[in-house]
């Protein structure tokens, strides 16, 4: 029975090789759409922790 789990998923993958950096990957699979340019809010100074006491 292992053996033929082994064999159905080896079937499934179809020799599908992992890349080799995760990141330029990814990048190659979306470039095709374009990027996306994100407005960063301004960021504000940190307000004082809360005291407990």
């Amino acid at each position: 029975m292992e053996e033929e789990a082994r064999e159905i998923l080896s079937r499934a993958i179809g020799g599908v090789i992992a890349p080799k950096n995760l990141g330029q990957a990814i990048h190659a699979r979306f470039a095709v759409i374009g990027g996306v340019e994100l407005e960063l809010p301004t960021r504000g100074p940190m307000r004082e922790p809360p005291s407990f006491s």
